[in-house]
């Protein structure tokens, strides 16, 4: 059995940001997500705990045909995704709702190439995750009006330095103190894992059978946030957004290759959702829409497509 260790770093940027634009003028789904299809967060089963350790032991339960593959992600900067050799993602999205309000992600990035740096955690090289949630789907687009949402990066680090706090747009603002309690339980629990263990450590390690980062949280998800922070804001109501034609839920995430020689970022967003900042988009289906003897609960192009995908 090989040494894995588990190391933790996630930073959390809570803030308002306004921008120009045309109110709720989002781009079409073919646009909106990278793929072209929908993605799908499933709810996890009553009777079911998801803990957020890096092993994905408790999710035995998740559909895989609903598993999110490299195949939907795009390159921001338009190039070709890199060969499952060298870079091959797939994740696992579900939610809880009232009272816990929760999304849950299990990812594992198997690559060629890992650079995790070992101490270093608060950075933007190497290979990191970022995490985006818009639950208002304002989308930026609301001219004078500021619009909210929740960001975090989340990277391989010292197991001694459990968090760290990032703000770029609005430093220093009001409300960063209380928010950055966002980063810890009981709002946010995270776990990124990295087999071997010698990669951890490495600017750049590489092996002829790669190695593996696994990255795994759950967020308790609000829908503003408030200068207080997190426990003054008021909860997100999955239930009420849940269902096969439920509103759903703007996401994103983006994947940070710190192969040298593919070093750039790759995306669940569509381009013109990208240039647009709005974020990719899941459905939350509910128990009893995602059983494989129940296909009709999505649209069998997707079906096809993910598991043509494997």
């Amino acid at each position: 059995m090989r040494k894995s260790l588990v190391a933790l770093g996630i930073m959390v940027l809570a803030g308002a940001s306004a921008v120009q634009g045309q109110f709720w003028d989002p781009p079409t789904l073919q646009n909106r997500n990278a793929s072209g299809f929908e993605y799908y967060m499933l709810q996890v089963p009553a009777g079911q705990t998801i803990v957020s350790d890096g092993y994905d032991s408790d999710w035995g339960w998740f559909d895989p045909d609903y598993v999110l593959t490299m195949d939907e992600w795009r390159d921001e900067g338009e190039r070709p995704l890199p060969t499952r050799d060298d870079l091959d993602v797939t994740t696992k999205m579900a939610w809880k709702g009232a009272p816990d309000n929760r999304w849950y992600v299990f990812m594992a990035a198997h690559d060629d190439t890992l650079s995790h740096e070992g101490t270093n955690v608060s950075r933007w090289d190497g290979d990191m995750i970022g995490i985006q949630i818009d639950y208002q789907d304002h989308g930026r687009t609301r001219g004078a009006s500021p619009c909210y949402g929740q960001e975090w990066v989340a990277a391989a680090g010292n197991t001694t330095v459990n968090f760290t706090y990032r703000y770029p747009e609005s430093e220093g603002g009001p409300g960063q103190v209380a928010w950055a309690a966002y980063g810890r339980a009981p709002w946010a629990n995270s776990k990124v894992r990295v087999e071997p263990a010698e990669a951890w450590g490495a600017d750049s390690w590489t092996s002829d059978t790669g190695g593996d980062t696994y990255y795994e949280f759950d967020i308790a998800l609000v829908k503003l946030l408030d200068d207080a922070g997190p426990a003054a804001s008021e909860p997100a109501d999955l239930n009420a957004i849940a269902g096969a034609d439920g509103k759903g839920l703007p996401f994103n995430f983006f994947y940070e290759d710190g192969d040298p020689a593919f070093n750039n970022d790759m995306t669940v967003r569509g381009a013109e959702a990208s240039a647009r900042q709005y974020f990719a988009h899941a459905l939350l289906l509910k128990v009893g829409e995602y059983t494989a003897q129940n296909p009709t609960a999505v649209e069998a192009t997707t079906w096809g497509r993910i598991k043509d995908s494997f």
